[in-house]
C-alpha cells in the first residue's frame, strides 16, 4: 500500500510538473535580438534607388555588403580566381 501511495504521489508530481511546463511555454520572451534581424531581412535596401547594387537586397544584406566590401572580401568567384592569380 505504501509503494502505491508513493507511485501515485510520484505520477502526481510528474504530471503537475509537465502542465506548468506547458502553460509557461507560450509565455517565454521572444530574443530581441532574432525579432530585429527579422524585421531587417524583410526590408528593402534604403539606397537601392542611388546604387544599382543594392536593387533587390534587404537591409540586412546591405548591411553585410557594406561590411564586406569595408574588409575587401571579393564579390565574386571571378574575383576569387583573380585574386588567386
Amino acid at each position: 500500500m505504501r509503494l502505491r501511495k508513493r507511485y501515485v504521489f510520484g505520477a502526481s508530481v510528474l504530471a503537475g510538473a509537465g502542465l506548468l511546463l506547458l502553460k509557461n511555454k507560450d509565455k517565454r520572451e521572444a530574443d530581441p535580438l532574432k525579432e530585429y534581424l527579422t524585421h531587417l531581412d524583410q526590408d528593402l535596401s534604403p539606397d537601392a534607388d542611388k546604387d544599382p547594387d543594392e536593387v533587390g537586397l534587404t537591409k540586412l544584406d546591405s548591411i553585410y555588403r557594406a561590411e564586406w566590401q569595408a574588409n575587401g572580401y571579393p564579390r565574386s568567384q571571378k574575383e576569387l580566381e583573380d585574386l588567386e592569380k
